[in-house]
């Protein structure tokens, strides 16, 4: 095969691999092309990567970089959760089995190899949490230094996690997060730094490794819809790029219908969907209990728009309160996740009423990041605890067994 090199997603511009800056001049996604992908076939080998190394972009494997992401259970739902949906081929893809608890591993493994090719010793990033705290763990693991930049609102349980790796945070008050992400990957150039944002082409081919998983895990067919919880965009374009490829090798006959979720509060590609625009809605000056998807107006975003339209998408968002609910739900069936990720259960039982998605079709929901990511959602919770001494332990005892009894 060819040596990769950049393009970008609408205009179709050629750049070279090792660009420093994520997007092109005019602001669209930039994506990575690997010439001779129609001849990539899946090889022997213990890991995904392994199998999948001709997908690859990277001149190697680098074992020694991994903190063993990837190979994420994917499991039946379970009746309760089919039940609430009404849809009965519901799968989860559970990535917060992932070293930080996040997909966010995928992509920053994948940027790790990308500084260790280049010969670089810094990488830096802009985040919420979720993305600072894995590409910390993971410039650890590879002896790179880190800088975060993300926004004063960011939970404080994902700032410590990312300090305790070495990494140094900047805490940036006062600014709309779309504008700071913005202005701080504009430095990139003037301090020739690499600055990875969640839309960067070397992030989703890390994501990429999720539609391989998938795949081999269904027997080399594809869902028919795959439901990602979507803010700066690169997560769901990687993964679909991973079917596409597939595609072009010819290893599948068709692609998934990609589902853009995100919160009510803050959704700026859904809302565009839903009104049938090509051009971004920008959020401003907004709250939502859905942290981890806090990209009121994500660069590039009109390269997803397109791909929604060309490839018949669907899109849906999720209230806080209901959000608030399928979190409990997800966590009453074992699956405790951060209010971002259960934005997609409301979702999806929108768009199975609406008869969008249909009840024998098959779901794959991507759950994206663990609750623990944020503890303080719990303020919103109603947490039943049994408080007592030993010796009030019997009868407080006998009174809960006696309740839980009872038809």
């Amino acid at each position: 095969m060819g040596d990769a090199y950049l393009r970008s997603t609408l205009t179709e511009t050629n750049y070279p691999f090792d660009r420093l800056e994520e997007f092109a001049e005019n602001g669209e996604s930039l994506e990575v092309v690997l010439p001779g992908i129609e001849k990539a076939r899946v090889l022997p080998g213990a890991t995904t990567w392994e199998r999948f190394s001709e997908f690859m972009p990277f001149k190697a494997l680098h074992p020694g970089l991994s903190l063993g992401e990837g190979s994420t259970p994917l499991v039946d739902a379970g009746p309760a959760l089919k039940s609430h949906t009404g849809i009965e081929s519901l799968l989860l893809k559970n990535e917060t089995m992932n070293p930080t608890w996040s997909f966010k591993d995928r992509g920053s493994i994948a940027c790790s190899i990308m500084a260790a090719e280049r010969g670089e010793s810094l990488t830096a990033t802009i985040s919420t949490g979720n993305m600072g705290q894995s590409m910390a763990a993971y410039g650890a693991r590879a002896g790179l230094g880190v800088l975060v930049f993300l926004p004063d609102f960011a939970p404080r349980e994902k700032i410590l996690a990312m300090a305790v790796h070495g990494a140094k945070v900047f805490r940036i008050g006062g600014a709309d997060y779309a504008d700071m992400k913005s202005r701080v990957l504009g430095l990139a150039s003037r301090f020739s730094l690499r600055i990875v944002s969640g839309n960067g082409p070397i992030r989703a081919e890390g994501y990429k490794m999720e539609a391989f998983e998938l795949f081999e895990a269904l027997h080399g067919s594809v869902p028919d819809f795959v439901v990602v919880p979507s803010s700066a965009c690169g997560h769901i374009r990687g993964v679909f790029k991973g079917f596409r490829e597939l595609h072009a090798a010819g290893l599948i006959k068709r692609l998934p219908r990609m589902v853009v979720v995100q919160a009510a509060a803050n959704s700026p590609l859904v809302s565009a969907i839903k009104a049938g625009s090509r051009k971004v809605v920008p959020f401003r000056n907004f709250h939502t209990i859905a942290e981890a998807l806090t990209s009121g107006n994500p660069p590039g975003g009109e390269e997803i728009l397109a791909k929604a339209y060309e490839h018949g998408w669907l899109a849906e968002d999720a209230t806080e309160e209901e959000i608030l609910e399928s979190q409990l739900h997800y966590a009453a069936s074992g699956f405790f996740v951060e209010p971002g990720t259960a934005t997609t259960l409301a979702a999806v039982r929108k768009l199975r009423s609406t008869g969008a998605i249909g009840k024998g079709d098959q779901v794959v929901i991507v759950l994206t990041g663990s609750g623990m990511k944020d503890l303080d959602v719990f303020r919103l919770h109603r947490v039943e605890l049994v408080d007592c001494d030993v010796a009030d332990l019997e009868p407080r005892l006998a009174s809960v067994l006696e309740k839980e009894k009872r038809p």
